[in-house]
């Protein structure tokens, strides 16, 4: 089947996401009037730009291009714009026959309604706590998995550690689809005590039970109603509460406590948890029934350790957000890059952005360096309540780091033994103590 050009640009003009191409050298050369849209911005302002210059300028608070002209890898970034909204944008490089950057391709997505009710915030700098950026291939597919989720009716389980993203990823899920300007509504089932759970979720009428509203209450699932719960911590609810849960997911509806007659409404259940609910299976205390219906669509969010590239680009993020809100330009030093790739990071995503915020807080300078890493990191040491790491732990993860970049160097146990000045036999045993080779 043969297209004329008009029509090909017709087409991607009624695609229901943002177009934006760059060339090779991150000028932009076409954006489709899906982009216009959303950004409010039209065309004529942006091509024959470069995304340098549009950043630089403040038209785009981020861009993913500059990041694929650098790495040459697939990434994705949040953004603001110029205009106040807030944009997702997944870039691709494209190639010529020769291996050369020919174009960048950006699908951008609104997600300006993640943020509904913040009027004061300043349009030039996304929340650090909400940005989402990522590089590695195992984070590029979490987040097209929620992409493509976002038009779909279907349950979704949102499984991570402690601090990976899981309320930003399900907040993606809700606002980058066809739910976007509906209710999103999170709970958190751990917060709430097992005598009250219920109530909330599913509301009463009035009278039903002593110290209750007079009027009744409308549950939380009513007032989602054609819009989207997030039922964070599910592994902690109550096993009697988790039967309700259930049925209303099979029937879409519910009983009110103190009601003779079902509730019916249409709500979208998303469900997050750093629990392991196999495991909780086998113990009794989850239901198998609704672990199988909850998990339709499964969503893995991956530790850092298990997509150290993002780290960087993480990092870097958090700074600029910093940098932005307090007039400053601090950059973090190519070793204290290494340094972080290699801690363990077990608060994750939140963790990091502790790190970087206590050490641009202690920084001296514009560079902020590997001596301030230990330096801030010595201030929560000394905080009893803060967690413990003695220095044999620093020395190692320091030591790793350098090991890590010149083994990536020289590919070879002498060269790196030769580079550091020390003996092949004592290079080849810290590499392998370090899980390097």
């Amino acid at each position: 089947m043969n297209f004329e050009q008009s029509e090909l640009i017709d087409i991607v003009d009624n695609l229901g996401v943002g177009i934006y191409v760059a060339d090779g050298n991150g000028v932009t050369i076409w954006v489709n009037k899906v982009f216009e849209q959303i950004s409010l911005i039209s065309k004529n302002e942006v091509i024959g730009k470069s995304l340098k210059e549009l950043v630089g300028s403040k038209y785009f608070s981020n861009s993913a291009t500059l990041h694929i002209l650098k790495t040459k890898s697939p990434v994705t970034v949040s953004f603001n714009t110029k205009t106040g909204k807030r944009l997702l944008s997944q870039g691709k490089p494209i190639f010529d026959n020769d291996g050369r950057l020919k174009y960048v391709v950006n699908t951008i997505y609104d997600i300006s309604n993640i943020f509904p009710d913040d009027k004061k915030e300043n349009n030039n700098v996304l929340p650090i706590e909400y940005g989402i950026v990522a590089q590695s291939d195992k984070m590029q597919r979490v987040l097209n998995i929620a992409i493509k989720a976002s038009n779909i009716d279907l349950p979704v389980l949102i499984y991570g550690e402690t601090g990976t993203g899981k309320e930003v990823v399900a907040k993606l899920i809700h606002y980058a689809g066809k739910y976007k300007n509906r209710p999103f509504i999170p709970i958190n089932c751990a917060a709430i005590p097992e005598s009250l759970l219920e109530s909330e979720l599913f509301g009463y009428e009035p009278g039903s039970f002593t110290g209750s509203n007079k009027a009744g209450k409308k549950g939380i699932l009513e007032l989602a109603n054609k819009g989207t719960i997030l039922l964070d911590e599910i592994g902690e609810m109550p096993f009697v509460s988790q039967a309700k849960l259930l049925r209303f997911l099979e029937e879409k509806e519910f009983m009110k406590i103190g009601s003779s007659k079902p509730t019916k409404v249409d709500v979208r259940v998303i469900a997050a948890t750093n629990r392991d609910l196999r495991k909780l299976m086998l113990e009794g205390k989850f239901r198998k029934d609704l672990y199988y219906r909850l998990s339709t669509i499964y969503i893995y969010i991956p530790p850092l350790r298990e997509r150290v590239e993002d780290i960087k680009m993480l990092a870097k993020y958090f700074l600029d957000n910093l940098n932005d809100t307090y007039k400053t330009k601090k950059l973090l030093s190519p070793e204290l890059i290494r340094l972080l790739e290699t801690l363990r990071l077990e608060g994750n995503v939140r963790e990091l952005r502790g790190i970087v915020e206590r050490m641009f807080f202690y920084s001296k300078s514009d560079i902020i360096s590997i001596k301030d890493y230990y330096e801030s990191d010595s201030m929560q040491k000394n905080n009893p309540h803060g967690p413990s790491e003695n220095l044999k732990d620093m020395v190692e993860s320091y030591e790793k780091s350098i090991l890590e970049e010149f083994y990536l160097k020289y590919r070879s146990t002498r060269k790196v033994a030769r580079a550091l000045k020390v003996s092949q036999s004592s290079i080849f045993k810290k590499l392998k103590k370090y899980g390097i080779i």
